[in-house]
């Protein structure tokens, strides 16, 4: 791919922190390869010691991971087994973390928890889920997450994940909840690794590794290449990414770190396909974006560095990171973005006792972004160009957010423990217009404060060693985001560049929208069972001003957007796993299963218009299962997914895509020091819907070019060396 058009120069700064990072782990020493730890893709819990509270996922080859996490989280593991370049390879099986690819690859996914940030805006940005690395936001200030390209699952020892109300706990104020992606480190004496990937479509990954340490100091550093041509017209895709990170232990008491971040892609954007297209097992894509060649081009830096202070009954943590994003996004319009966002978050934890602690968070963030919009060629088809047209907008928007929050945890008896979470968010949001306005165009402007409380209680009950029974109640508020409070006005193209000085222009406009809230009740169990590792949980929710728009995924503009009065959710997250046999084959061998399934019933409730119906997008059920076998270095797995019922494409539910299911395999062998492995990804090349783009109020059950097809059968190849 040609790499074009570039929007910032912020590329050089990885390659010279990189290279002073090798220098300081030369003369330290760390294992940047993978350990000796034999464990099957999705092993929920499987291998969880008796009295161990956190439930761990994909237990798989780890470096080193010390994570500390609420015993209310889900700890994923990286699998590096198989196939690992997308977010759907790394949450792949994980109850309650719902990814649905929209143009394969890198490209950013449907992410959703428990079925928060189903509507995107202008951007589409992603949001209801509050993204962090190392502890520090990696959102935006407003709380959207934007692109995802900058995530590289092979930069990470495990990622930390706190569903829905249960990310209070660490001051979030998403409805999704809290997913935290902790950088790999370790300890030992100096190390390096080596990755590559190929397969079908031609997709081609890289990775290249050092790390090193002894007591004192240590580090990880690591620069990886991703490419594919995908497999419809229009949809190649290219990333060069980057991740260092030292740590350093000035005393007993004191410790300091510092890391660094970036990333630099361009992905194609082939647009969205109707049933038909799908069923037949189309690669056209839109023609539109072919001629305008629609493209996203995405270049971020983030360095962090923060400080950990303990003593016998206390700890502080604290941290300061500055990211830097630049952003050209070329569709019908392109749209440049400079983005700037410095985040704090501090921790601090008083032990009264053995049984006991209180604490506080806090989380600040500002972001500034400068927006410009320029036609597309002349603005309309046929006259896209894939060139900068006249400019038509120039916005400046602003971003603050403030949590500050209490934290109680206690064993209230030997078996009862309970967490209480309570704080305040403040969130500002500031647009500014600085171009010409005039009657048909006036200036679209914003300025806007939100706030409320954010909670939590959850009480833990040890019903027996191992397994304990929970339940919990929570409120969480979500501020609108940029891309919901600033959409655009198509407007009327015409002669005498009608589109820019006509009556009816195209334009930014505001629009203002309350702040979301949602009210949930869980309970469930979590832990062993006799031979079965089990995290079960059951929850009810009620949300206040949900944001729903309607979206045209062929143009991919917000038609309109607004807060739906009161809507609800049920649903469910389910693991279980365990060990079938042992010394079924040989001695040590292992043979294990798995069974994970997400319920999500979303839907209105006594909507004046519609109803009860179910909101669009997200599929209610997902179920996943896995059937490995695992003999000394040797692992050999099957995995299937079964979606029953698509998702609908429009409010009044008249449009729904059907259920699929999809079969994989892998196999690989690990020597310590080599890994090689082959993995098939839907095996049968079952055609099917994976997401819907963006919905519609009423589509009359007619088709329409408003789905994303999931990908055909693909085959990778893998190898690992540590040296």
């Amino acid at each position: 791919m040609n790499i074009t058009n570039k929007v910032s120069s912020i590329s050089l700064m990885l390659p010279v922190s990189l290279l002073a990072s090798y220098s300081l782990f030369a003369t330290a020493g760390v294992t940047a390869g993978t350990a000796n730890e034999p464990t099957a893709e999705q092993s929920t819990a499987s291998e969880t010691e008796v009295n161990e509270p956190i439930l761990r996922l994909e237990s798989v080859i780890v470096v080193a991971s010390q994570t500390e996490a609420p015993d209310n989280a889900l700890i994923v593991d990286p699998v590096l087994e198989g196939r690992l370049a997308t977010l759907d390879d790394l949450f792949r099986g994980t109850p309650g973390v719902i990814l649905e690819p929209v143009f394969s690859g890198i490209d950013h996914p449907r992410f959703s928890i428990r079925g928060s940030g189903l509507q995107r805006g202008t951007q589409p940005a992603g949001r209801g889920i509050e993204l962090r690395l190392d502890g520090l936001p990696m959102s935006y200030a407003d709380t959207s997450f934007d692109f995802v390209e900058w995530i590289d699952p092979l930069f990470f020892d495990d990622v930390v994940v706190l569903r829905g109300g249960r990310g209070a706990l660490e001051g979030a104020s998403a409805l999704g909840g809290v997913i935290d992606f902790n950088g790999r480190s370790s300890a030992g004496p100096l190390n390096g690794l080596a990755r590559v990937e190929a397969g079908s479509f031609d997709y081609r990954r890289a990775q290249t590794a050092i790390g090193g340490g002894n007591k004192a100091t240590s580090g990880f550093a690591s620069v990886t290449y991703f490419e594919q041509d995908g497999f419809r017209e229009h949809n190649e895709q290219e990333a060069t990414r980057g991740y260092g990170r030292i740590e350093h232990r000035l005393n007993d008491s004191l410790s300091a770190r510092v890391s660094l971040l970036w990333s630099d892609s361009e992905l194609e954007l082939p647009g969205p396909q109707n049933l038909a297209q799908i069923d037949a097992g189309s690669e056209a894509s839109q023609p539109n974006n072919v001629f305008g060649d629609w493209r996203r081009f995405s270049e971020r830096a983030r360095i962090a560095t923060g400080f950990t202070y303990q003593s016998n009954n206390q700890q502080l943590d604290f941290d300061i990171g500055y990211m830097q994003t630049d952003v050209e996004f070329r569709r019908r319009d392109v749209q440049v973005e400079d983005n700037r966002d410095w985040s704090i978050a501090g921790r601090y934890r008083h032990a009264f006792n053995q049984d006991a602690q209180w604490g506080i968070n806090l989380i600040y963030q500002r972001n500034d972004r400068e927006q410009l919009q320029f036609f597309n060629g002349g603005g309309t088809p046929p006259s896209f160009s894939g060139a900068r047209g006249a400019q038509w907008a120039d916005n400046d928007l602003e971003a603050a957010r403030l949590t500050l929050q209490g934290v109680l945890d206690v064993n209230l008896t030997d078996r009862l423990n309970l967490n209480l979470a309570a704080g305040w968010d403040l969130h500002e949001r500031k647009i500014e217009d600085r171009f010409p306005s005039r009657e048909a165009r006036p200036a679209a402007e914003l300025d806007q404060d939100y706030d409320g409380f954010n909670g939590l209680a959850f009480l833990n009950y040890e019903v027996r060693p191992g397994f304990a029974l929970f339940a919990g109640a929570s409120h969480v508020i979500e501020p609108p985001t940029y891309d919901v409070l600033l959409i655009n006005i198509s407007g009327t193209p015409g002669p005498n560049n009608a589109l820019l000085d006509g009556d009816n222009p195209r334009r930014p406009v505001t629009r203002d929208l309350d702040e979301q809230s949602a009210t949930t009740l869980e309970v469930g169990g979590r832990g062993r069972l006799g031979p079965v590792a089990l995290d079960l949980t059951l929850y009810r929710a009620w949300l206040n001003n949900e944001i729903v728009s309607t979206t045209n995924a062929v143009t991919q503009n917000v038609t309109s957007v607004g807060n739906a009065d009161d809507t609800e959710r049920w649903g469910v997250e389910a693991a279980a796993n365990m060990i079938v046999a042992r010394d079924w084959i040989r001695a040590g061998d292992q043979l294990r299963f798995g069974l994970d399934w997400t319920w999500t019933d979303a839907r209105f409730d006594n909507d004046e218009t519609f109803g009860n119906n179910q909101l669009p997008i997200v599929v209610e059920h997902i179920i996943e299962g896995r059937l490995g076998y695992r003999s000394g270095g040797f692992s050999a797995e099957t995995f299937i997914t079964w979606v029953p019922d698509g998702g609908f494409a429009d409010y009044a539910n008249t449009l729904q895509a059907d259920g699929y299911t999809t079969l994989g395999a892998r196999v690989s062998y690990d020597t310590g020091y080599l890994l090689i492995f082959a993995e098939g990804r839907n095996i049968t090349d079952e055609k099917y819907v994976s997401t819907v783009i963006g919905a519609r109020n009423n589509l009359n059950g007619q088709d329409n070019a408003i789905f994303a097809p999931g990908e055909p059968a693909a085959f990778t190849i893998g190898l690992q060396a540590d040296f």
